[in-house]
């Protein structure tokens, strides 16, 4: 058996890429946006709709906790194997139809890419409340690396966007009409059908892996379930003792820390980024959006190797990161024309903020999950339930200001003939 540290690198792997699959869909769509929101009829305000279509799959949490309610001895092994698979299969369809639009009132809608887009994130939404707790059947030490494959799930679609590479600026052409100048773009290494088949292969990865872990033998010395009954009657007495302190001032400090870092990671940035980075280029969205996403592992991987960070040090840390918060704020509400557009100190300082800004707020995401395995099973399942609440809050205010406000603003890529003759 190979250990390093006493601990089982094979079992290290498999968790690795079981955690892959858990945001896999959601992320690897995202660095998708960047060409999709040229392709799609929603345009710069795809995003929105993105992550409006991925908050409504907290369906997926509230039926699972229905399941646990009504049938309380359901293993939750079965219910990650429905989740992964559903997640693959949706993944594999959306390969075929994610261009596929109908008319919803008098609007063409995206309909089929964001039905699909729903499941995929059915998988991600979920595991909030049922990953996290299996987690705890192993030894706290292999946390860690589950959230390194977790940040996988959004580094590993990075690379893949990288080699595809950027449709890059479009050229205009006039119409077959002749009547307007219509946006043509070069075409990437390949196509988005091929992305998303390649994500869906991923996403078996991760069931296989899960399936493992499972079912190899040579694993269940890492549960933490095999210890002896007086020692797990002990550990029941101070999770007891533990969840009776939830309303004290310090877990409602976190759990409300929890919804505002999530309302601004998952909802309010990723609904700006393409209001933020278009102005500058199709190559700063993109390389905004894949560094960004490689910077999650990243955090992570520092989480495991670095002493913890203490708490002075880590709001200190936030502190600084609201600067160039701040920035990409200002950015997208000043688009499509802000600072440093046509400059590269522009495109570069771009960049820089949101990886910049992705990176701090996973490790803060990463240090309040280690801080809740002290709250037991409860304590990891209220996290993830604030986790969502604030990424809902977040995605349904900034839908609203996109789509029905004139704060934030998508010029023409083409500019009408007539203004040009």
């Amino acid at each position: 058996m190979t250990e390093v540290g006493k601990r089982q690198i094979l079992l290290d792997g498999f968790l690795m890429c079981w955690g892959m699959g858990t945001w896999l869909g959601v992320n690897g769509i995202f660095v998708q946006l960047p060409l999709l929101v040229e392709q799609l009829p929603e345009g710069w305000a795809l995003p929105t709709s993105m992550v409006l279509f991925v908050q409504f799959a907290n369906l997926g949490p509230i039926t699972y906790g229905l399941l646990r309610r009504f049938l309380p001895n359901g293993s939750d092994r079965y219910y990650i194997f429905v989740l992964l698979t559903t997640g693959m299969l949706a993944l594999t369809l959306n390969a075929f139809l994610y261009d596929r639009t109908a008319m919803i009132g008098s609007t063409e809608r995206s309909v089929a890419f964001l039905l699909l887009t729903f499941f995929t994130a059915l998988v991600g939404c979920t595991s909030s409340v049922l990953f996290y707790p299996y987690m705890r059947t192993f030894r706290d030490m292999y946390l860690a690396t589950y959230l390194v494959g977790e940040g996988l799930s959004g580094f590993i679609p990075s690379i893949l966007a990288l080699i595809q590479g950027v449709n890059g600026e479009p050229e205009c052409l006039p119409s077959e009409d002749g009547t307007s100048l219509v946006p043509h773009f070069p075409p990437p290494l390949f196509s988005s059908t091929v992305f998303l088949l390649l994500l869906a292969s991923l996403a078996a990865i991760s069931l296989i892996s899960f399936i493992n872990i499972n079912f190899l033998k040579r694993f269940d010395s890492e549960r933490v379930s095999l210890v002896p009954v007086s020692e797990e009657a002990d550990k029941e007495v101070q999770e007891k003792v533990e969840q009776e302190s939830f309303l004290s001032r310090r877990w409602l400090s976190v759990m409300l820390f929890m919804i505002v870092l999530n309302a601004f990671n998952n909802g309010v940035l990723p609904s700006i980024q393409s209001y933020s980075c278009m102005p500058y280029g199709t190559r700063a969205y993109h390389l905004s959006v894949t560094l960004g996403n490689m910077a999650n592992p990243t955090a992570c991987l520092a989480g495991i190797w670095l002493k913890p960070m203490p708490v002075k040090f880590l709001a200190a840390m936030l502190t600084v990161n609201l600067v160039p918060m701040g920035y990409l704020v200002a950015t997208a509400l000043l688009s499509p024309a802000p600072p440093l557009q046509n400059e590269v100190i522009g495109e570069i300082l771009i960049v820089f903020c949101w990886t910049m800004v992705y990176a701090v707020v996973s490790y803060a995401r990463m240090w309040v999950y280690g801080w809740a395995r002290r709250g037991g099973a409860r304590g990891m399942r209220v996290i993830g339930g604030v986790t969502q609440l604030g990424s809902a809050s977040g995605s349904m205010v900034l839908f609203v200001l996109v789509n029905f406000t004139n704060l934030f603003t998508q010029p023409e890529r083409c500019p009408a003939i007539s203004k040009i003759y």
